[in-house]
């Protein structure tokens, strides 16, 4: 009985505290990735993720009981809202279509690329015959849409042929997908083929996203970050194939392969960098409180100087961004220095 209220009363905690979901990434994972930017740093990451088990392709669709079912009993399908719980309407669809693959169709099921359940989804059969192997993008005039999964001309600039559109809340998805692909398969860059190598694929390993894919991608793995769908599937695909998706356990890994952080080291201890437009610093004279609104204040390190560069005081803030300081009248210059970036602003004591 005692046993029982104790099992009662765990539930019970377990119902009302929020659980946060972190990905498994086994230690010293990317350890290799360490100090690599731009093309070094993605050719890193292909060199830890490509080594994996191949999977068989034709009993995916167990697999994918594994990978995508959803906890409320059906399969997490990304090509429309048709709740499945068994496998009856639904194909297995490579996101980034096999046709792209430059392997003969006769071959193709026997490379370990075509059988990557990192690229492996279950979706509606209708939804997949009308995606073909057309290349991802915004929809301007529709020729299907099933309120979930769209196929039409292309709206977006770089592209105007016929597109796919999956709904925002999947637009990251399929952009860390395709970010995996063109990594873990950085060795088939010679032989893109298709619609890929028109609009998204370039035949080189760097940056090999064209202009256009890389705006595309980049905006939907920005506006749809990461989710805890993501994370568990990323984290159910490792148990299986023994390899993962960097995009999604280091989303940051994008910026500094395509993005804002090109040109500079990665390293798992990524902090992301102040943002200057948004920079603010205030000082109360009747407490004598120098306040900033950095998101982690207590890594900042400041100076106050003079107009004629005379440094007249210099510490740390607390977590809250605040310090004490006493300043005469007069004009200063305060410099901030964080972990990735440095600001200044001019502070007028009156």
């Amino acid at each position: 009985m005692k046993f029982r209220i104790l099992q009662n009363f765990l539930l019970f905690i377990l119902l009302i505290v929020p659980v946060v979901v972190q990905a498994v990434i086994p230690v010293g994972y990317y350890n290799n990735a360490e100090g690599k930017k731009d093309a070094e740093l993605k050719t890193a990451l292909f060199t830890i993720i490509r080594p994996h088990t191949k999977l068989d392709y034709y009993p995916l669709s167990t697999t994918f009981r594994t990978t995508d079912w959803n906890p409320n009993g059906y399969f997490w399908d990304m090509y429309s809202s048709i709740q499945r719980s068994s496998w009856t309407g639904l194909n297995r669809e490579h996101n980034l279509p096999k046709s792209w693959f430059g392997v003969s169709s006769e071959q193709v099921d026997n490379y370990e690329i075509s059988t990557d359940v990192h690229n492996l989804y279950p979706s509606d059969a209708t939804a997949n015959s009308a995606k073909s192997n057309y290349p991802p993008g915004e929809v301007g005039t529709t020729s299907f849409d099933n309120g979930v999964f769209q196929v039409g001309t292309s709206n977006f600039t770089g592209y105007n042929g016929t597109v796919f559109e999956p709904a925002d809340q999947y637009k990251g998805d399929f952009a860390r997908d395709y970010m995996y692909m063109v990594t873990c398969y950085e060795d088939y860059s010679a032989v893109w083929q298709s619609l890929g190598t028109s609009s998204v694929l370039s035949r080189n390993t760097y940056p090999v996203f064209t202009t256009y894919g890389v705006n595309l991608l980049m905006k939907w793995h920005r506006n749809d970050p990461v989710s805890e769908k993501e994370i568990n599937r990323n984290d159910a695909v490792y148990s299986l194939q023994h390899n993962r998706n960097p995009f999604i356990d280091h989303p940051e890994l994008a910026e500094y392969i395509w993005g804002k952080y090109k040109g500079y080291a990665w390293s798992k201890d990524f902090e992301e960098p102040e943002n200057d437009d948004n920079f603010y610093a205030s000082y109360t004279p009747q407490t004598n409180l120098l306040h900033v609104n950095l998101k982690k204040p207590e890594n900042a390190v400041f100076y106050i100087v003079t107009m004629s560069g005379i440094e007249c005081l210099s510490g740390t803030f607390n977590a809250s961004g605040n310090v004490n300081v006493q300043l005469k009248k007069g004009i200063y210059v305060l410099k901030v220095y964080t972990k990735t970036t440095r600001k200044t602003q001019k502070m007028v004591i009156y």
